[in-house]
């Protein structure tokens, strides 16, 4: 397989830039199987072809200027790549590259990162009639301990229709819970539903992932909470209120690296088994039984504020949102680590369509969402924050820090 480092070697040999994320080099190594491979796919890009045409082209004084503007190009990221450029070095690039903004978004729609988001997967596409089966197929095998389970909760992806509606709108919010009801098999969405049974005394000494024994699944979390820690990037003793911690993992390892932790989650079990843990390693946190809102009625502030892998389990995020502001300290960081963030989603926000989430919401009842990386950045932008991504090429994404804008 291709490495990371021979993919962005070929890009700023022949096309002068390094690839724009780290799903295009994902997409990469799935479709090229040796440098010679993708050095090919290079050369025949439109990209390319146009950078040999203005390298060998004969300076004409009387050739029209340039039209192709900061502002277009970053227009043309946002509609048809659903994403912002990667830095300043890429828009440069591609501004000297282009001459005018057509030119530029007919090299983006021959591109593999555009034909790649025209479809949600390339997995199977099924539809809603189809839920019950498959949901039945994945929990057979889970109850069988099937080597096949993990690859049954990655094998499909639910065909959901968009709506017209704004996404800002009571309608569309309508349309994502009605949606999800229909796929739940629930006249509507509980947030109990969040709350999980299990055996406190043996997952408070083997939690998951650990319970699990897969090596994989523990060596992402491991490298995704190190990630996390290293970009929150946080002093010594700061204090971190952590929604939604679930098995506790996160908190375990905040309060080891010194952080004063306070948590709040969903699950009475959750908060006992996170309590026995920090206790049996002589460590501090706060921890207590509670919902997201809680954002609106605490009277203390920290210095950063935590979702990681939890977000999308609200049911109005932009509520949330608003909330942030007044709990966190000057200079505060509200951080989103590990969110499912997919810019192939059909629609800016709503139920995540993939296997995996929709197993969880049919057989659980838990809300899966999902959202496109503009419409998130474009939401946090509105609501006053500035936003500095973090790439982490792992199963649990990236993590994003934000902080308020300066009046």
């Amino acid at each position: 397989m291709l490495t990371r480092e021979e993919i962005v070697n070929a890009y700023v040999a022949l096309l002068g830039r390094e690839p724009e994320s780290e799903a295009v080099i994902s997409s990469h190594r799935s479709a090229h199987e040796s440098a010679a491979a993708l050095i090919a796919s290079l050369r025949g890009s439109e990209e390319y072809r146009l950078r040999q045409e203005a390298a060998t082209r004969p300076v004409d004084r009387a050739e029209a200027p340039r039209t192709f503007t900061r502002d277009q190009l970053i227009k043309i990221y946002h509609d048809l790549l659903r994403r912002k450029p990667g830095n300043e070095e890429v828009i440069a690039s591609q501004l000297a590259a282009h001459r005018t903004s057509e030119e530029f978004e007919n090299s983006v729609r021959e591109s593999e990162e555009f034909q790649a988001i025209q479809t949600f997967s390339k997995k199977r596409k099924i539809q809603l009639l189809e839920v019950d089966a498959e949901v039945a197929c994945i929990h057979r095998l889970w109850e069988a301990k099937s080597e096949d389970y993990d690859r049954a909760l990655s094998d499909f992806w639910l065909d959901i229709q968009p709506t017209a509606a704004a996404p800002e709108s009571e309608e569309y919010m309508r349309w994502v819970m009605d949606t999800y009801a229909q796929i739940a098999n629930r006249p509507s969405y509980n947030v109990s539903s969040e709350e999980t049974d299990y055996d406190l005394e043996s997952y408070t000494r083997k939690p998951v992932p650990y319970a699990g024994g897969n090596a994989k699944a523990i060596g992402n979390m491991l490298m995704a909470l190190g990630h996390v820690i290293h970009a929150m990037d946080l002093r010594p003793g700061s204090t971190v209120l952590e929604f939604g911690f679930g098995w506790g993992n996160t908190t375990v390892q905040l309060a080891m690296s010194g952080y004063k932790v306070t948590g709040i989650d969903i699950a009475p079990n959750f908060v006992e088994m996170v309590r026995r843990r920090t206790k049996a390693l002589d460590l501090e946190a706060e921890l207590r039984v509670g919902s997201f809102f809680d954002a609106e009625t605490i009277d203390q502030q920290f210095d950063a504020v935590l979702f990681f892998e939890c977000f999308h389990h609200c049911e109005d995020h932009v509520r949330l949102l608003k909330a942030i502001p007044k709990i966190l300290k000057p200079g505060g960081k509200l951080v989103l680590a590990g969110e499912t963030i997919n810019n192939a989603l059909p629609y800016p926000w709503g139920i995540n369509p993939d296997s995996q989430a929709i197993y969880c919401i049919r057989q659980f009842g838990w809300l899966e969402l999902s959202f496109r990386e503009n419409y998130i950045l474009d939401l946090l932008d509105e609501l006053g924050w500035d936003v500095e991504k973090h790439d982490f090429h792992n199963a649990m994404g990236v993590t994003y820090i934000a902080t308020r804008k300066r009046l």
